[in-house]
């Protein structure tokens, strides 16, 4: 079944096809959880469902890259070592 929501990310409108029935979709939207309705869908389509968020949107606004990864243990490294990054009174 054709799907179209607008991403609640972007505000852009997306179509997919899901493999969903229009009881499925009546259900859900009814008060049913939607892992309970539709347990056959991937993440993604579930996500899709929900909040209108493609694979892509998630990838590009969510994932961490090695760059924040590299950052995030010389980060962890300093705070383990007490430097705080802040004006040294000493």
């Amino acid at each position: 079944m054709l799907i179209k929501t607008r991403s609640i990310l972007t505000g852009i409108t997306h179509t997919r096809d899901i493999d969903v029935t229009p009881e499925q979709i009546h259900e859900w939207e009814n008060g049913g959880l939607i892992q309970d309705v539709l347990p056959h869908l991937s993440p993604d389509d579930r996500e899709f469902l929900m909040t209108g968020i493609t694979p892509k949107e998630w990838e590009e606004n969510f994932s961490k890259s090695e760059d924040d990864d590299l950052n995030q243990s010389a980060v962890d490294e300093a705070e383990y070592r007490g430097n705080d990054y802040g004006d040294d009174d000493a």
